[in-house]
């Protein structure tokens, strides 16, 4: 180990034994030198900057509450930017569930006319591309609404993508039955997300529409 990096490594475990202290000037002193650095990474391989910042600050919450875990074997920057790897892994692995949970919804026209209803505000309003973002919550939040059976028809059907005689399988009924089921289910579902949407954006929701089969 040459002497830049035995100095390095001691200033770094010095760093940690001050934070541990409680030492508010160490406190700052370690957010100001790696917040920016652990910035430049996350942004090298996160698209959304909300994204990269919820990461950095989760990375430093971490590592607050695993400092006592730190022993100087690696750098800070080296520990602090494992904690992130793997933060970031985390955040790309959620996204690209909520991607694909929105696009199986988006390929029936039950919740196109919910995501259209979001969206059709006029002169390119700010709020659309974030309410649009805000309909994988609502779709969570509308099947925990529903009654049990509804709930576990529509999963089936449109989130694991079972046919109709799958589900009765499934569910041990007859085709017919989960056919009815699942347009109670549909009704229900669309009813209960347009008055989600009034609640939440003041925004009537039609109930006209083409049916998805």
């Amino acid at each position: 180990m040459n002497v830049s990096a035995s100095l390095r490594f001691r200033r770094d475990r010095k760093l940690a034994k001050q934070l541990l202290g409680g030492d508010e000037l160490a406190f700052k002193q370690f957010v100001d030198e790696y917040f920016p650095r652990l910035y430049r990474y996350a942004s090298q391989r996160l698209n959304n900057d909300s994204d990269v910042e919820e990461v950095v600050q989760t990375v430093l919450a971490i590592a607050a509450r695993k400092l006592h875990t730190y022993r100087g074997e690696a750098t800070l920057l080296t520990w602090l930017v494992q904690i992130c790897r793997h933060e970031i892994s985390r955040r790309l692995k959620k996204n690209s569930r909520d991607e694909n949970v929105m696009a199986t919804f988006l390929n029936n026209d039950l919740l196109k006319a919910i995501v259209e209803s979001v969206e059709s505000e006029p002169n390119n309003n700010p709020d659309a591309e974030y309410q649009r973002n805000e309909v994988i919550t609502l779709i969570q939040f509308v099947m925990d609404q529903l009654p049990h059976h509804y709930a576990k028809v529509l999963e089936l059907k449109y989130i694991q993508g079972c046919s109709s005689q799958e589900i009765a399988e499934h569910m041990q009924q007859s085709d017919s039955a989960i056919q009815s089921l699942l347009a109670r289910a549909r009704n229900s579902f669309k009813g209960l997300c347009g008055e989600v949407l009034q609640t939440m954006y003041g925004q009537p929701h039609s109930q006209e529409g083409g049916s998805d089969g």
